[in-house]
């Protein structure tokens, strides 16, 4: 299972560019995003700015921005 971070430009609902989320990061993810069941791993989710902000340290890269809609989505 791989997660990423999507990000749609506001204007245009286009997708601007994607994230992957480190696999031995999962315990954390799923901590971030309160998973409480096996399950809730394989949907998609929208973030806010503060997930967005514990998801860069999580990645060390930085991506936060007011121009875009960030979601987490996962593949199989």
């Amino acid at each position: 299972m791989q997660h990423e971070i999507l990000a749609f430009d506001k204007k245009t609902e286009q997708l601007a560019f994607s994230i992957e989320i480190p696999a031995d990061q999962f315990d954390m993810l799923a901590e971030l995003m309160a998973w409480s069941e096996p399950e809730d791993a394989i949907y998609e989710y929208e973030l806010s700015s503060e997930q967005v902000s514990r998801l860069e340290s999580m990645t060390g890269k930085t991506f936060g921005s007011p121009d875009y809609i960030f979601q987490l989505s996962c593949s199989a």
